[in-house]
């Protein structure tokens, strides 16, 4: 706070006024009531007073001068809201309590630890509420890495807190009520074009292109039944994928392909994304009864044949299913939808798992290293559903799975069984799928034309 140099010279003008008026009456009273001799005296003891009275108002003017007394005043144009919410809380709460008074401990949900684990490691009993089955409890099915926050008032349980990446959840105790809300996360989508002539490996072209290994995996599964990935590729076919790509608090959560186009030799597959399965322009399904291969990425070691010599007896035997070469380890796959009927060691066939698929159609997958933990004699699987890992158990020579595929208990070359389609989308849908596509319709005539090379349909 600053003054001006006129308020300045009229605050000087008082003072002198107020002390001439001191000297003057003091003069006067001592004139009128005192003898000379006395007077000499009370002038000395005047003159001190006077002084003292001068120093004293000199001192008001120079401490009123500064801005509310010693104190500056500082002014801020922008008040962080962070800064402001954590002191409007720490504030508050000393306002409304001690401080000593709360505390906390807090627990990462681990394996094998539930609610009552967590509750009796703080000295409490789980609260039925928390117990109990309901779409508002929020705290009934904990997952591992989920953050439980214990707060007490003065060493007396005051609430619950549980954090975790959709939501929090909050307990409290008095109450006996649950408070939630859902984390609120920005979300965002971008749009990615990849292409790429394959030259050798389908795998390596489309890591080249910029594909993760996830979303190659989606696409080996799109033209899955259509493309054997071991001994259909060719050098000179060529692929397009249009993807979005999802990212929440810019991390990336996933992706998911919309279109893609595949050439292969001179067949050209188109596959548009409708209510999660792909379909062709004219609506027909890509997903077929069965797969044409149990595994992902793979060598053929053994065709099927009626005729071969057998690798470890040295003598003729019908091979009469497919062998696929991979690492040990590697993920099988049922090929169709089906109930296991067997799941045990089945002589040379080493670990096998046999399933039935409806009343016709068998599939039996050997050598498993080791069975899907979860797989059982009765189980319903799904295409696609891991069942096992490649080994080497039984008659093998090297880690591979023995894959056959029968039809009313007759042995049926896997490779040249030609499979049903689903059902064809009705036109109103296939209507809605081609209205869905429309506004990339660009983007797909220009994958196309570059990655296909041939007109679509034509063989």
């Amino acid at each position: 706070m600053n003054y001006t140099n006129s308020l300045d010279l009229n605050i000087i003008v008082i003072y002198v006024n107020l002390f001439k008026y001191f000297i003057i009456s003091i003069h006067q009273r001592t004139k009128e009531s005192i003898k000379f001799n006395i007077m000499k005296l009370a002038n000395i003891k005047y003159k001190k007073i006077i002084i003292s009275i001068f120093i004293v108002f000199v001192s008001i003017y120079l401490y009123s001068n500064k801005s509310y007394s010693l104190y500056e005043l500082n002014y801020i144009d922008n008040v962080d809201n962070d800064e402001y919410n954590s002191k409007k809380e720490y504030y508050s709460k000393r306002l409304s309590l001690d401080e000593s008074s709360i505390s906390q401990k807090t627990y990462i949900v681990k394996k094998n630890q539930n609610l009552s684990v967590l509750f009796k490691k703080v000295g409490h009993t789980t609260p039925y509420t928390l117990l109990k089955k309901s779409t508002e409890n929020c705290f009934y099915n904990l997952k591992i890495n989920d953050e439980l926050i214990f707060e007490f008032l003065n060493e007396k349980l005051k609430s619950v807190k549980r954090k975790s990446k959709k939501i929090d959840c909050i307990y409290d105790v008095k109450e006996n009520i649950i408070q939630s809300r859902d984390q609120v996360f920005e979300t965002e989508t971008e749009r990615f074009v990849f292409f790429n002539n394959i030259s050798n490996s389908f795998y390596s072209a489309a890591l080249k292109s910029g594909l993760s290994a996830n979303e190659i995996m989606s696409l080996a599964d799109i033209f899955g039944w259509d493309i054997d990935f071991s001994i259909d590729i060719r050098s000179g076919d060529s692929f397009g994928v249009y993807i979005e790509r999802t990212f929440v608090d810019s991390n990336y959560v996933g992706s998911e392909i919309k279109y893609a186009i595949f050439k292969n030799r001179k067949r050209v597959i188109e596959a548009y994304r409708y209510n999660d399965k792909f379909y062709d322009i004219k609506g027909n399904p890509l997903r077929k009864q069965f797969l044409r291969a149990p595994i992902d990425f793979y060598r053929i070691s053994s065709k099927f044949n009626r005729k071969r010599l057998h690798p470890i007896f040295k003598k003729v035997r019908p091979h009469l299913g497919t062998d696929y070469a991979a690492p040990k380890g590697t993920p099988i796959y049922t090929t169709g939808d089906g109930t296991v009927i067997h799941k045990g060691t089945k002589g040379g066939y080493g670990k096998t798992v046999i399933i039935r698929h409806g009343n016709i159609y068998t599939t039996l997958y050997a050598h498993l290293s080791k069975y899907h933990k979860k797989l059982y004699v009765g189980k319903k699987v799904k295409q696609k559903e891991i069942i096992g890992y490649v080994g080497s158990t039984g008659y093998s020579t090297g880690p591979h799975v023995h894959y056959e595929f029968r039809v009313r208990g007759v042995h049926k070359n896997s490779l040249k069984v030609k499979f049903k389609k689903g059902r064809k989308l009705k036109k109103g849908y296939l209507s809605e799928m081609i209205s869905n596509h429309k506004d990339n319709s660009d983007i797909y005539s220009w994958l196309r034309k570059n990655y296909s090379h041939t007109a679509y349909g034509k063989k």
